[in-house]
């Protein structure tokens, strides 16, 4: 099969490896011989695999998103304005921003693909601009992570997100989980330097811990501090030193006065 083109830095990509996703589809992918960001063929398979927005094996979601917010407390106080908006970007049920709302984060919610049951009236609205973004489990999700990239930056300086680094080597499609060949939703699996290369022609440079959690900022952010608001054992100290008045109470009495008409 002939090489294409790098859905990030347009180098040439030969075949990496293939497997069947959803079980039966087989798929081609394909690793970057630049940025070594690997993608999959064009998945004409995404209608199918998102008939559930949220995939029924994703039992680590309440878990994952209990991490997530002292994790984002601590890198919104130590390297961000904690005092600003923010969106959480396929924000999937709401629960996180209903759970950064309870913080006292004023976030905001959007994703297409599903239903909003914990945020509903804090969506997002086109044109507006956030102090950061957040998101998370998204860029492995991503068919063009072009043009999502383009679309979080339009919202905000500052990304933070979550995806799991190749790792050396790197393994091919089952011979590592994140692959996700049951579900068929992730598309593309990126390197350090591709995730680097991703925010450049926006300004952004990456800081990262190295395995899972990335910010790309065009602020002046210290790779010190986001390093130790990335570390799950001191990032609920951090989000406790930061920690502001909740807005569940007001969040709570403007439901009330909007049901009351």
């Amino acid at each position: 099969m002939p090489a294409v083109n790098c859905r990030i830095c347009q180098a040439e990509s030969a075949l990496f490896s293939s497997a069947k996703v959803l079980t039966r589809v087989p798929v081609d992918y394909f690793r970057c011989g630049a940025c070594g960001f690997i993608q999959t063929q064009e998945p004409t398979w995404l209608a199918e695999a998102y008939s559930e927005a949220i995939t029924a094996s994703d039992i680590g979601l309440v878990g994952r998103n209990l991490f997530l917010r002292d994790v984002t407390c601590a890198v919104l106080t130590r390297c961000l304005d904690a005092g600003a908006r923010f969106l959480d970007y396929g924000g999937g049920y709401g629960l996180f921003t209903r759970l950064m709302r309870d913080r006292g984060y004023d976030f905001r919610w959007e994703d297409p693909l599903c239903r909003n049951l914990f945020a509903q009236d804090y969506i997002h609205k086109p044109g507006d601009r956030y102090e950061a973004l957040t998101a998370f489990e998204v860029f492995e999700h991503l068919p063009d992570p072009a043009a999502g990239i383009t679309a979080m930056a339009a919202r905000s300086d500052s990304i933070f997100f979550s995806t799991e680094l190749l790792p050396p080597g790197p393994p091919k499609p089952g011979e590592w989980w994140y692959y996700a060949l049951d579900s068929g939703q992730h598309v593309a699996l990126y390197t350090r330097a591709a995730l680097a290369k991703l925010g450049e022609p926006h300004g952004m440079r990456l800081l990262t811990n190295g395995r899972n959690l990335h910010l790309l900022t065009r602020r002046k952010v210290s790779p010190f501090w986001f390093r130790l608001a990335c570390s799950g054992r001191l990032a609920p100290w951090f989000a406790r030193w930061g920690r502001r008045p909740s807005l569940l109470a007001k969040d709570h009495e403007a439901l009330l006065a909007k049901l009351r008409g």
